[in-house]
């Protein structure tokens, strides 16, 4: 698998350290929503690229995984938003150094969104092998390349900045293929050492590299069939959400969002709350979601949503410990059906919305 945006980084037309002078300017007028934080498909956002750099054609070079776009789209198709495994990245502090921040960012996501599609699609495990192995074998020779021409690279803030941004994003890209296809590896998963010491020859960070988010959950239950809610509740906890395709669901939580800004997008995405409601298992962890409504419009929701779910209501809330109110305190069930109401702010709208589902 050809990692082309990683590499145009190194050795090719991104390459920090040829960034011109006014570049600062160029990026603050040109990078756009879409690009930064797409919200309905990952590809949002390489489009959006694609328009910052129509002047680089080579950035979208056929990366080897095309011949699985012609094939039959797999009943577990899922597109990938956001991260499956949270690391943590450097803080950019200018424009250019945001455009580096959100372009490794989100190209990394791309990356596991297409390889996960690809494996579902080819439905082969002889296919399924090689494209597993084939990103890992990528990741790592891109990793011990950082680490072997390291000494060749400028030292000025940007370069050091984009490299350090690329090196962790290059291992989150190796610990989400690793982690979601355990039994397609010919070796042992990567740990920090081999990943930053051995690889990289860097320094060993304080960050887990193994911590999954939510939506690795989510995504992990699609692969490995766990369609249905029949474990004891004392060996699985979920909110079992009752029809397969998401999209109508994500299409509801991202319209709400809209409307009545449901959830706090300084301390969660859409696509936290979307994989905590379509999870086979939360007991492997969940990030809370704060919420940003009012009480009473959560409530009504939860109430018209309840027909969508095995298990989602007032205790079960409670019980979960992941949502939050607006002022940071646990949401309780009482709260819920203390503070429900058939004339909540912008009912109309929510209605309106839910008939999505």
């Amino acid at each position: 698998m050809e990692l082309t945006i990683y590499k145009n980084v190194l050795y090719g037309t991104l390459k920090p350290w040829l960034i011109p002078s006014d570049a600062e300017k160029f990026y603050r007028q040109n990078m756009t929503p879409k690009f930064q934080k797409p919200t309905e498909s990952i590809l949002d956002y390489y489009r959006a690229l694609k328009d910052i750099h129509s002047d680089k054609k080579t950035l979208f070079n056929d990366d080897g995984l095309d011949i699985y776009k012609s094939l039959p789209k797999s009943d577990k198709a899922f597109s990938i938003l956001s991260p499956l495994v949270d690391m943590l990245l450097p803080v950019p502090i200018n424009s250019v150094q945001k455009f580096y921040h959100y372009l490794l960012l989100n190209e990394t996501t791309r990356l596991t969104n297409r390889v996960y599609n690809s494996f579902v699609n080819s439905n082969d495990e002889l296919l399924q092998k090689d494209i597993v192995l084939n990103t890992v074998r990528s990741a790592k020779d891109l990793l011990l390349k950082i680490g072997s021409d390291k000494e060749a690279f400028p030292t000025d803030d940007l370069t050091k900045f984009a490299l350090e941004t690329l090196s962790i994003c290059i291992v989150r890209l190796l610990k989400e293929t690793e982690l979601l296809y355990p039994s397609f590896l010919n070796s042992i998963p990567t740990d920090k050492t081999e990943a930053f010491a051995e690889l990289l020859q860097a320094e060993v960070p304080a960050f887990d590299i193994d911590k999954t988010t939510p939506l690795f959950t989510t995504i992990k239950g699609i692969l490995i069939g766990a369609d249905n809610f029949e474990l004891q509740s004392d060996d699985r906890f979920a909110f079992g959400y009752n029809q397969r395709n998401t999209d109508s669901l994500k299409t509801v939580l991202y319209s709400l969002q809209r409307e009545i800004e449901l959830i706090n997008e300084t301390e969660n995405t859409v696509d936290d709350l979307l994989a905590i409601l379509t999870s086979k298992d939360l007991q492997l962890g969940a990030k809370p979601v704060n919420l940003f409504c009012e009480t009473t419009q959560f409530s009504y929701i939860v109430a018209k949503l309840e027909l969508h779910f095995t298990n989602f209501n007032p205790t079960s809330i409670e019980k979960s410990k992941l949502f939050k109110s607006k002022k940071g305190n646990h949401i309780k069930r009482n709260n819920l059906y203390k503070n429900k109401s058939q004339n909540c702010k912008k009912q109309q709208q929510i209605d309106t919305i839910l008939k999505g589902l």
